[in-house]
């Protein structure tokens, strides 16, 4: 699955119960038929029940802030707005200096490509990271106190980074970034807490039926 799926698709699952979603997964073997009908040719795609009908939107961040407005997952302040922004673009930027090693079906290549990001692009791009949540405040958070949408998209990634799916980059990359490490820890907390309360509620909903 796509960084820009996945993510909204784990957003989607912290604001089940607030907002009313449907999460549609496109089969790959349907995507080439769906294609052309996509705004942008490409996923994900958030459709818009309005009064005057359906708005398609394309481009995650755009459906991230959207979704994120109506979940409390994205700030009303102008200014902690603007630093999720940042760090949502900064997810962006990360995630795409992925993309060609992901793409390469050589495996010589790929692993070469592997090599000089694990050695010296991606170590640069979580410095980058880890700049940003120092000058936070180191708060567990990327930008303000609480958990917002860039918080999802870049924990996302980072897992994408350590989990072991790319060959050629170590697991232990994140070890030499403290700030990333705690920030990781945190996230993960406050993600697990949430995802169990919506479970408490809906069992909750369901006794009361």
């Amino acid at each position: 699955m796509p960084c820009d799926d996945a993510v909204v698709s784990d957003v989607e699952h912290h604001v089940e119960g607030e907002l009313a979603i449907e999460d549609a997964h496109v089969p790959p073997e349907s995507f080439p038929a769906l294609k052309p009908e996509l705004p942008f040719g490409s996923l994900p795609v958030l459709d818009v029940e309005t009064r005057g009908g359906t708005i398609s939107a394309a481009q995650s961040n755009a459906i991230l802030r959207f979704v994120g407005r109506r979940a409390g997952l994205y700030p009303a302040d102008d200014v902690r707005a603007l630093k999720v922004d940042e760090a949502l673009d900064l997810g962006e930027d990360l995630y795409h200096v992925l993309t060609a090693s992901m793409a390469e079906e050589n495996a010589e290549r790929r692993m070469a490509m592997r090599k000089v990001l694990a050695e010296e692009t991606l170590p640069r791009w979580i410095g980058f990271l880890e700049r940003l949540l120092v000058a936070n405040g180191r708060t567990g958070f990327v930008a303000g106190d609480a958990l917002t949408v860039a918080d999802l998209k870049l924990y996302w990634i980072s897992d994408k980074l350590t989990n072991g799916t790319l060959d050629g980059v170590p697991t232990t990359l994140l070890d030499g970034f403290p700030a990333v490490t705690a920030w990781r820890k945190n996230v993960a907390a406050v993600r697990e807490a949430r995802l169990a309360e919506k479970t408490n509620v809906r069992a909750r909903a369901a006794t009361d039926l």
